[in-house]
């Protein structure tokens, strides 16, 4: 039973009135499982302390502790079992804050992502604090403009514009200025109201968040935000690095053990010439073993999890199978010393072989590089099921979302079998390639020291990731994505179909938005969300520092710019100038730059995308960057020096497919 009706009522409203008056009546008009602050849906306002308790084991000295009964119910009544999200020490540090109230807001009221800086001010209308720096944060807020024609379930959304800080507490408040949709006062909830008031009340989960609720209503005034200000206010933790990279660091150091202490042996399944002129001399399709972390063998399967111990380490299960594309371009048989090797990663939902692709062949040409792919478990063509059951009930989210472990733990293992196995066995030349190109029989093709990465939309999402655990890769480029499935979603062309399956089990509008704050929450193991601000570093993930590029098109439908911008924004690294423009808070920097790491913009003309979280018209600006020699030529000096070096003729302004 839910806690809280769909839609509130004018009898709703009159509660919060009667709450208002500071009553100690104990029967509490939210039910216990339920966040007491909010009013309209159980879990909201969110994230939010009300779910934390203490916990001194914990790096941050919290844990999540979500009631059962506490988050979302499916269309088939089945509600979500926390314990998923209760393994956490704090919240996500990418997702949104979400709140909602009863007959919507005035979205003009909100300072909208054209204005970070605006959101810093005093006049601001939403504030988010961090406790632990007592530093105001740049963050813009919006409605969802899917949900205009039910205002009491349209969420308000609070978005960073950068990762927050592992392990910090933030508050966060909306003020009096935003207003309703109907251009009144917001309504105080009876819980808000009851801690304004300094009352007691019979909600647990009140009562118990009662101290750390008036900490962050102190704290609010010490920066200026007094409580008479204030329609809502809350905190939360945020969880800590530890969390985020415990599992997936313990799977990649076991696999790269018994890769080490085991070679990966392969099978070449297919091996022969491409028919492509002088590009790409020869495909290779196999199946690579590599270590397992999976429940059922691994097998394409409902129930097939990652298997996490209590300490949450990856528990091993020998090895299994994993498909490889490999294509060797024409130029490493004639190279005059073996090559580089580059690992790509495939597309939304796709495969390995996608490394075999047009446009990626032209670019392992032009880079003259070999090219490895594998598919990304958890997300590949063959996982398609698994992310369709998880949709119509979020209990399946381990399929997707721990699995995902396993497919960077696979993606690493193929870069031991590049840097080892592959170079020193199968990436040799052959008597027909000495004749044809004048190599010499046996020699090695690849230079096992030279590994790169490689990445366009999810394999740039992903391909972050996996550029910051694999040991030996040098540098990565990554195109057309970036951090925060949560801001990408319902902004991309590729939503509408998976938002279909989800609503068809959520059906209300803010259920959609609560189910897409969970996913992140997940997500932040494997997503560029939880490795951005450590990637260059590479110490925190034991391995060393990093170079990357990142490819933006303006105008990007399937992945928002604002996503390549928070990453980008994350990572503390510049814009390339000159440059179409310069992001709030990134810094311009003419090339070349060497040893570092930048965002380059391309302008294909695209016409401006929505400032709403709604699909942008189709572009094909998502395709932009791929394609162009500017951009190829940029991969392969960025590959061979290090440097970044800007390959158009001032700004990249790109015009009939071509870059100057």
């Amino acid at each position: 039973m839910r806690a809280i009706a769909v839609s509130l009522s004018s009898a709703s409203l009159a509660l919060f009135t009667l709450a208002a008056c500071g009553s100690d009546d104990p029967g509490f008009p939210i039910e216990d499982q339920c966040n007491p602050l909010g009013a309209g849906a159980c879990m909201a306002p969110w994230p939010s302390s009300v779910y934390e308790v203490a916990d001194p084991s914990t790096p941050t000295g919290r844990k999540l502790a979500i009631p059962a009964g506490g988050l979302l119910t499916n269309a088939n009544l089945a509600p979500i079992d926390p314990a998923g999200w209760n393994r956490a020490d704090g919240f996500s540090a990418a997702a949104p804050m979400v709140a909602i109230f009863p007959g919507g807001v005035d979205r003009r009221t909100l300072i909208d992502q054209t204005r970070f800086a605006d959101s810093l001010g005093a006049s601001a209308t939403t504030v988010l604090l961090d406790m632990t720096t007592m530093e105001r944060v740049a963050h813009f807020a919006e409605v969802d403009m899917t949900a205009q024609a039910t205002p009491d379930r349209q969420a308000l959304y609070m978005r960073p514009a950068a990762r927050l800080t592992p392990g910090h507490r933030y508050a966060v408040a909306i003020r009096k200025a935003v207003k309703s949709a109907a251009g009144g006062d917001l309504p105080v909830g009876p819980g808000f109201q009851a801690i304004l008031d300094g009352k007691t009340t019979s909600h647990p989960l009140l009562e118990r968040a009662r101290p750390r609720l008036v900490e962050a209503l102190d704290a609010l005034t010490t920066a200026g935000f007094p409580r008479e200000d204030l329609a809502l206010a809350w905190d939360f933790t945020v969880a800590s690095d530890d969390h985020v990279h415990r599992t997936m660091l313990s799977a990649r150091d076991q696999a790269l053990q018994l890769l080490d202490a085991t070679p990966a042996t392969y099978t070449v399944v297919s091996d022969g010439p491409v028919d492509d002129g002088s590009k790409i001399r020869r495909r290779i399709d196999g199946t690579l073993k590599v270590p397992l972390f999976l429940t059922q063998g691994g097998a394409y399967a409902p129930g097939t999890v990652l298997d996490i111990d209590a300490a949450g380490d990856a528990v091993a299960h020998g090895m299994y199978d994993i498909p490889f594309t490999v294509i060797i371009p024409d130029c490493a048989y004639r190279a005059t010393a073996p090559v580089g090797m580059m690992i790509y990663g495939h597309g939304l939902n796709g495969s390995g072989e996608q490394a075999a692709s047009g446009a990626i062949r032209d670019t392992a040409a032009a880079a003259c590089v070999i090219t490895a792919g594998t598919d990304m478990r958890g997300m590949s063509e063959r996982d398609i099921g698994n992310i369709a059951r998880t949709l119509t009930d979020l209990n399946n989210a381990a399929e997707i979302f721990d699995t995902l472990i396993q497919g960077i733990t696979n993606h690493v293992s193929l870069g031991r079998a590049l840097e080892t196995t592959f170079t020193t066995q199968l990436f040799l030349c052959r008597a027909e390639d000495a004749t044809a190109t004048g190599c010499t029989t046996g020699a090695r093709l690849a230079d096992p020291t030279k590994l790169y990465y490689y990445g366009l939309s999810q394999g740039h999402i992903f391909g972050t990731t996996v550029v910051a655990y694999t040991p030996n890769i040098r540098r990565g480029v990554v195109g057309v994505g970036g951090g925060n499935y949560s801001v990408m979603l319902e902004r991309s062309t590729d939503w509408p179909t998976y938002k279909t399956i989800l609503q068809g089990a959520y059906p209300d509008h803010f259920d959609v938005v609560l189910a897409i704050n969970l996913c992140q929450a997940r997500w932040d193991l494997t997503e560029t969300s939880g490795v951005s601000s450590v990637v260059l570093d590479g110490q925190p993930l034991g391995v060393t520092p990093r170079q990357m590029l990142l490819h933006m098109a303006i105008g990007d439908d399937e992945v928002p710019n604002l996503a390549t911008e928070w990453q980008a924004r994350t990572m503390g690294i510049p814009v390339l100038d000159p440059s179409p423009y310069v992001p709030y808070g990134m810094t311009a920097m003419a090339g070349p730059i060497a040893n570092g790491s930048a965002l380059v913009i391309m302008d294909g003309g695209a016409p401006p995308v929505p400032l709403t979280n709604e699909p942008a018209p189709e572009t094909g600006m998502h395709y932009l960057t791929r394609g162009q020699p500017a951009s190829r030529r940029q991969i392969k000096h960025f590959f061979e020096t290090g440097e970044v070096r800007n390959e158009c003729s001032g700004a990249c302004f790109c015009a009939q497919d071509k870059c100057d």
